[in-house]
């Protein structure tokens, strides 16, 4: 999900997708109380239990959040007109590095993998950096050119800083599935630098959040300032709670697959002319659940084992080298995908992403009743508010003065 958004005139957003414990939990809520229950609570001893939890988080959120964005760019013909490129020529030069990996597994697979390692974070952070801008239009909280500057920089600094950590040592080599691969060898001192922008990005974005709460006398949601936090504890603290690193993937997964489903029930709502109903939403909702589902298991589990089976993989464990290549071929293609479709700058993207799932249940309340856009119009200013009292007050006024000339009478 990019971070490229415009703010335009939306009648009376809601604030949340769903509500505010729901949105709460599911945006970054849920990943820092786990990170807070296994850093003060547990120990190394329960490292067996979170690794079987990621496991399940795999199948039923993290391969399923790779499927949805494939199921959103292929499901419909008009949406490969509008992205040839990505559709139909990305896959391809995809398939050729997914082969070359394959077939040169000490030369070319551990740069394959090397490149998806340093873009995952990235992807990462893209994804708080956007879901942030939606929060913040959603709370009528406009991120100009050097707000964006900051926040961005925070964001995109938790996972330089840390990724650099990894790279400053030429002699270490990491592993992906069992495949190696290189440190870039960069000097420490980058640390310090990336580390030193982060804090003062944020410091500068935190006081363009209080100066906004002091000219509009209400503290900001903290909703828009979540996904930064949950940024941060992901990447700049995770190793310090045993296992949660594991998790980490499953929360972001948790976080995309939120907003797909409310974007996946208002875009097809709308296509179709389906009206709200609480039947229509649990259809769809199950019905988009089980195609994610099955399709990331046919990505992520049947295709390296179909991969195994016809060619000569090396290693004693060639299915595990299969799923390690097929893997990051599968995310690599949804990161060239994410960064198209969810731009946020197209009406059309970032429209539904202003609706509460209600409005796909009850029908619209007509301009007269209650909960209609008429009955949540904003309180006028005072100005206004005396200027219709002195409009109001002008009839009466006038009967006053009718009344006394027929007592005269």
């Amino acid at each position: 999900m990019t971070a490229n958004i415009h703010p335009t005139t939306v009648a009376q957003p809601r604030r949340y997708f769903v509500n505010a414990p729901v949105d709460f939990a599911l945006i970054g809520g849920l990943s820092i109380l786990a990170f807070l229950g296994l850093r003060y609570f547990t120990d190394a001893s329960h490292r067996g239990a979170v690794s079987a939890f990621a496991l399940v988080g795999m199948w039923v959120c993290n391969w399923p959040h790779f499927a949805a964005t494939n199921y959103r760019l292929y499901h419909t013909r008009a949406n490969i007109q509008q992205y040839p490129m990505t559709a139909l020529v990305v896959p391809w030069l995809i398939v050729v590095a997914v082969a070359a990996a394959i077939l040169y597994p000490t030369t070319a697979a551990p740069y394959f993998v090397k490149v998806f390692l340093i873009w995952s974070p990235y992807h990462f952070s893209a994804q708080s950096v956007g879901v942030t801008l939606i929060y913040a239009r959603r709370n009528g909280f406009h991120v100009g050119r050097w707000d964006r500057l900051a926040l961005s920089t925070f964001i995109f600094s938790t996972f330089i800083s840390q990724t650099l950590r990894a790279e400053t040592n030429p002699e270490r080599f990491g592993s992906y599935f069992g495949i190696p691969t290189p440190s870039f060898g960069l000097p420490t001192w980058a640390i310090d630098v990336t580390t030193t922008a982060m804090w003062i990005a944020g410091a500068l974005f935190m006081m363009r959040v209080l100066i906004w709460s002091y000219q509009n006398r209400r503290l900001l949601s903290g909703m828009v300032l979540l996904p930064a936090v949950t940024q941060y504890v992901w990447f700049v603290h995770s190793a310090g709670a045993a296992g949660y690193q594991e998790l980490v993937p499953f929360f972001h997964s948790l976080q995309y697959m939120f907003i797909a489903w409310c974007m996946q029930l208002k875009e097809k709502q709308d296509v179709r002319k389906i009206p709200p109903s609480r039947r229509y939403v649990a259809l769809e909702t199950g019905r988009w659940g089980l195609m994610i589902f099955g399709l990331g298991a046919v990505l992520f589990f049947l295709l390296p084992r179909a991969i195994d089976s016809v060619f000569t993989l090396p290693g004693p464990n060639s299915l595990f080298f299969a799923s390690g290549i097929i893997a990051a071929g599968v995310q690599i293609h949804h990161f060239f995908v994410d960064g198209v479709i969810w731009k946020l700058k197209n009406k059309a993207v970032s429209s539904p992403l202003m609706i509460n799932v209600s409005d796909l249940v009850h029908p619209s309340a007509p301009p007269d009743q209650p909960g209609s856009e008429a009955a949540a119009a904003p309180t006028p200013s005072p100005g206004a508010a005396s200027d219709s009292r002195s409009a109001a007050s002008k009839p009466a006024a006038n009967a006053k003065r009718r009344g006394g000339k027929k007592r005269r009478s």
